[in-house]
């Protein structure tokens, strides 16, 4: 359907729109879904995004005059992702996909069993939050590239200390060696926690924030949640076994 045809057609029938920045946002954690069981894109409340009970990325529409989905959804909407202009969920349970100037509605996905994203938003609980500024080009330096590839045979402990109002990585490759790295100061310099991270997952973060400040939340213990912001975005990694 044509975009004036379908503005025509649909004036007032939407509870949540994204725009471009939001759709090119998704775009970057859409790698989630990919190697994920749930491969769509979901939808509840305000928020859409995705997980893989691992890690959660979500956008946040920012109308205020919109209400927003009230039922949990799913849509296979991934390839459309990568050229979509707009999207628009629509009252009667519908995604409106924009590709240049044609729009296509797609139903939702049936019969998957979908986390509500938007309570794992709004309802985790943490013990510190702060203003994080990156101090390593994330994409450059050697110690982090080694780091995020390690796995399989070659695992050695790699652990995120919040300390000091900074966080540092500190890794052990065997029992005479250890690596050290600074990778963001904090604002806060009462944060204090050693936590285990995946590191891809985490590097998936500073690709997009791109060195630029956000915030960070921590909870109260190593087996509590890790959440990544700015604006209307979110990414929340849950930790892994801390070895000691």
């Amino acid at each position: 359907m044509n975009i004036t045809e379908y503005k025509s057609k649909n004036e007032g029938k939407q509870v949540l729109v994204l725009r471009k920045d939001d759709i090119k946002t998704l775009n970057h954690f859409a790698s989630i879904a990919k190697s994920g069981e749930l491969k769509g894109l979901i939808v509840v409340g305000k928020y859409a995004g995705f997980t893989d009970t691992y890690r959660l990325a979500t956008v946040k529409d920012t109308h205020e005059e919109l209400a927003g989905s009230d039922t949990i959804r799913i849509y296979n909407i991934l390839d459309d992702l990568k050229k979509a202009n707009s999207i628009a969920v629509l009252k009667d349970g519908k995604i409106a996909v924009q590709i240049e100037m044609e729009v296509t509605e797609y139903e939702p996905m049936e019969d998957i069993k979908v986390p509500n994203i938007s309570k794992v938003v709004e309802d985790l609980e943490y013990e510190s939050y702060s203003g994080a500024y990156p101090v390593i080009n994330f994409t450059e330096d050697i110690v982090w590239k080694m780091l995020k590839t390690v796995s399989g045979s070659e695992y050695f402990t790699r652990f995120f200390n919040f300390e000091n109002g900074k966080v540092t990585v500190e890794a052990y490759p065997n029992d005479e060696s250890k690596l050290f790295l600074e990778i963001m100061e904090l604002d806060n310099s009462k944060a204090s926690l050693k936590t285990a991270l995946n590191f891809k997952y985490v590097d998936l973060w500073f690709k997009w924030i791109k060195g630029n400040k956000f915030n960070i939340a921590t909870g109260k213990n190593n087996r509590s949640a890790v959440k990544f912001s700015k604006d209307n975005t979110n990414y929340i990694i849950m930790p892994l076994a801390l070895r000691s």
